[in-house]
């Protein structure tokens, strides 16, 4: 409850409050709100590299909407954007679509994959750009999905079976963090953490696209050298 003054009690001093404008208790107390006021709550590390990484995030949010729809019966989501090699040619959106659909019902898949979007995305857009991130995401995930294709031409991969997941398009990132360069201060346990545990998932997990990881990683490493070792240092003259 509130609590209220006695409405039968008298106002002191016409009404008015007892401290006068000129008071010092007023004084005080109105500078600390206008400080309190002006001095925003400092945002958390994570926090602050989500709001500078709005390709990152988007990507994740409409990767996972995606994978929600899948759960709808009639409108077969996972059948219609999938990565089949045996039609590849004749659709050959499927070569970008499959980065949006992943193994259904449990999540793991896609959060996984997220969370290494996540964690590698929002480094990489917030120290080469926003472009570079979306366009080494997207032709990385479409070297995975080439290299399915080549493979399966070769009678390694199944060209009838569907393959899901941003995998390829994650390890394109991981493929830029492994180029040897000064110019990216990165976390090299976090990136080599990466890969092992993906291997090792290979001997437990036999469903895992091996072949589009490697697609992956490939593209995103070559892009990830042009645009390192071709970049001026700071400070050079233009």
């Amino acid at each position: 409850m509130t609590d209220h003054s006695d409405h039968n009690e008298p106002p002191t001093n016409g009404g008015r409050s007892s401290f006068s404008q000129d008071s010092p208790e007023v004084g005080q107390a109105d500078t600390s709100l206008n400080h309190a006021h002006n001095v925003a709550a400092p945002r958390s590390p994570a926090v602050e590299a989500l709001r500078r990484s709005p390709v990152t995030v988007t990507i994740a949010v409409v990767t996972v909407v995606v994978w929600l729809t899948q759960f709808v019966p009639t409108w077969h989501v996972q059948e219609k954007l999938a990565f089949v090699p045996l039609w590849a040619l004749d659709e050959p959106w499927r070569f970008a679509s499959t980065m949006l659909v992943h193994s259904q019902p449990s999540p793991a898949h896609v959060l996984f994959n997220m969370m290494g979007l996540l964690l590698f995305g929002t480094f990489l857009e917030r120290t080469l750009g926003s472009t570079f991130f979306a366009v080494t995401y997207v032709l990385s995930g479409v070297g995975g999905s080439v290299m399915v294709w080549l493979l399966a031409l070769a009678g390694t991969a199944h060209p009838f079976a569907l393959y899901v997941g941003a995998s390829g398009a994650v390890f394109g990132l991981v493929g830029v963090l492994l180029v040897p360069s000064k110019r990216l201060d990165r976390n090299w346990g976090g990136v080599v953490g990466f890969v092992l545990l993906n291997t090792l998932m290979l001997f437990v997990e036999p469903n895992i696209a091996w072949e589009a990881h490697l697609g992956g990683l490939i593209v995103g490493f070559v892009l990830g050298a042009l645009r390192l070792w071709t970049m001026k240092p700071k400070g050079a003259r233009q």
